[in-house]
């Protein structure tokens, strides 16, 4: 999975922040777009662990390492489907998701972990961009309403 070296070869790294005063103002994004080769290489970063400790980490069971080296490849369209597999909701999850893959990463242990969350929202974002992923409006309204409280 990655690069074999990848994670001796490259820090983690995360694209920079937007100016607050502008994401006040527009509530977009909080960081620059990146482009898709910086995201390849951290996920190059993944280091093919024996027991891939993000997996088990993240409560969703998300087969981590095997879309971290599709997003190394650049095989943005299979990496999208492997996400899917497991995670209904990346565009979420890849945004405001703590994160707790990344702190059970076992690259975590003595360096700074791979960037998991940021991955997963460029995969998102490159499945919705390209038409791999469409929203799926439901068939009939039931005329409930639903509140997300937390």
């Amino acid at each position: 999975m990655g690069k074999t070296t990848g994670f001796k070869e490259f820090p983690r790294a995360l694209p920079p922040r937007r100016p607050t005063a502008e994401r006040i103002a527009d509530h977009l994004e909080l960081y620059e777009e990146w482009p898709r080769e910086n995201v390849q290489q951290q996920a190059a970063r993944c280091m093919d662990c024996g027991i891939p400790f993000c997996h088990t980490g993240c409560p969703l069971g998300n087969l981590i390492p095997e879309w971290n080296d599709l997003a190394y490849q650049g095989r943005w369209d299979e990496a999208t489907r492997r996400l899917l597999a497991t995670n209904n909701f990346p565009e979420f999850t890849g945004r405001i998701c703590p994160a707790p893959c990344e702190v059970s990463c076992t690259l975590a242990i003595n360096k700074d972990p791979i960037t998991i969350e940021l991955i997963e929202q460029t995969i998102s974002d490159a499945g919705f961009a390209n038409g791999w992923i469409r929203p799926e409006p439901p068939r009939t309204r039931t005329g409930k309403s639903v509140a997300v409280v937390g």
